[in-house]
């Protein structure tokens, strides 16, 4: 691309209005004004157009860092509805002020035009250079901000009926081009408003023809001209209108169509591909719920037989702490008559003393009293006896039992040792 020329004016300068005739050249240019379909007749219509200018939804074709906003924000909703303030508020009010019955006046001019079925709003894209021109000039295509910033401009100047909100630039489709959305203002109705939205009495045919085919393609030309040193082709015959947005859209989306049935025949492929491998792993992945199911059965029965020793368990321990019960109070009696025998012991080896005084001397009321202890003493001997016998059993008993790999009878003679206070229980002599 050469350099700019000298005799070019910069966007950023004071603009021009060609009034030469320019010869032209063979780059194509359009400039499609939404109509049908795509007329912005509707907030959701007009949401929509934001919508897809913007960048505002997810998309492997689109990037919202490969768009450009040379004019208005972020969010194309809010500029319309300031345009419609900024345009229409005053004479809104001049319009209620004359209105004697409430359900007459308006109340947000912009709510107002969107339930009225019209079109609140306009929608122009601009293009220059069609997908041959640009697969061979891609690598300058950032130069069109510049030209689009001035072709803006011209639009300003040249139809300041047409009040722009908002204006990006595309560069991930075929070719750059420009949205231009705003909103056709006209004065001078007789009734009614003074001012109103009409895009029927701004956009006439001598309007579509002359400003945007004849005024403004010599304008694009000329900038065009300035940072690519070629020129726009003229205004082909039996086209003075233009087309509609929806004609533009469709042109464009038919030439994505060849790339996507491409695309699908190769995803054809694939899905035959994965199809198969699917096949494989429902294989592979039934079996593995097979051998998890038997694995499921088994570990249920092994559950069963550890919930019927659990049972076991705790029966034994229930009979343990029974058992547990009467030993202690059977160890307690042993423990007494020990201290019974003891005494016994003692008075027994006084009685003999006292037999061996009376042998050598002693009286028949002494005798008496001797035969008195040893009977208690013979007595008390043999209830010791069976009470050790008793107590022997109940080892025996328990010897039977382990419990978490400890008998028992050791478990016993542990707490018991704890209760009394002893280090080590003595067993009684097993028969």
């Amino acid at each position: 691309m050469a350099e700019q020329d000298d005799n070019c004016i910069s966007p950023t300068g004071k603009i021009r209005i060609r009034k030469d005739k320019m010869p032209m050249g063979n780059v194509s240019y359009s400039a499609h004004i939404s109509n049908g379909k795509s007329a912005i007749t509707s907030k959701k219509a007009l949401a929509g157009v934001a919508k897809h200018n913007l960048r505002k939804y997810k998309s492997a074709d689109y990037s919202s860092d490969n768009i450009r906003l040379i004019y208005g924000t972020t969010d194309l909703f809010q500029d319309v509805k300031r345009v419609y303030h900024r345009e229409f508020d005053d004479v809104v009010k001049e319009y209620n002020s004359r209105q004697k019955r409430e359900d007459r006046k308006i109340k947000d001019y912009f709510e107002h035009v969107a339930g009225l079925n019209q079109d609140m709003a306009v929608e122009i894209i601009f293009q220059c250079g069609d997908k041959k021109y640009w697969d061979e000039h891609w690598k300058n295509k950032n130069y069109m901000s510049e030209v689009f910033d001035y072709i803006l401009e011209c639009l300003q100047k040249l139809l300041p009926e047409f009040k722009i909100a908002n204006a990006v630039i595309h560069f991930d489709e075929a070719s750059p081009h420009m949205h231009v959305v705003g909103v056709p203002v006209w004065e001078g109705a007789k009734r009614g408003l003074s001012k109103k939205v009409s895009k029927r009495n701004i956009f006439t045919p001598q309007t579509l023809s002359v400003i945007l085919q004849d005024k403004l393609r010599a304008e694009a030309s000329y900038g065009f001209e300035c940072y690519f040193k070629e020129q726009l082709a003229e205004k082909k015959k039996g086209r003075n209108h233009d087309l509609s947005v929806t004609e533009y859209k469709v042109a464009q989306e038919r030439k994505k169509l060849a790339d996507i049935k491409q695309q699908n025949n190769e995803e054809q492929e694939k899905n035959t591909k994965l199809r198969s491998n699917n096949a494989s792993i429902s294989y592979q992945i039934a079996t593995q719920e097979q051998c998890h199911s038997r694995n499921l059965d088994v570990i249920a029965a092994d559950e069963d037989r550890l919930e019927t020793v659990r049972s076991s368990i705790n029966a034994a321990e229930t009979e343990y702490a029974k058992y547990e019960d009467m030993i202690t109070d059977k160890k307690n009696n042993l423990e007494l008559l020990s201290s019974k025998e003891s005494e016994l012991i003692e008075r027994t080896k006084i009685a003999e003393n006292v037999y061996d005084m009376f042998r050598q001397g002693g009286t028949d009321d002494v005798r008496e009293k001797l035969i008195d202890v040893m009977y208690e003493n013979q007595k008390l001997r043999e209830e010791n006896t069976t009470l050790k016998e008793l107590l022997g059993k109940a080892y025996e008993f328990m010897k039977q039992f382990v419990i978490d790999g400890v008998n028992l009878l050791e478990r016993f003679l542990e707490s018991v040792g704890k209760v009394i206070g002893k280090d080590k229980v003595i067993l009684p002599k097993c028969k």
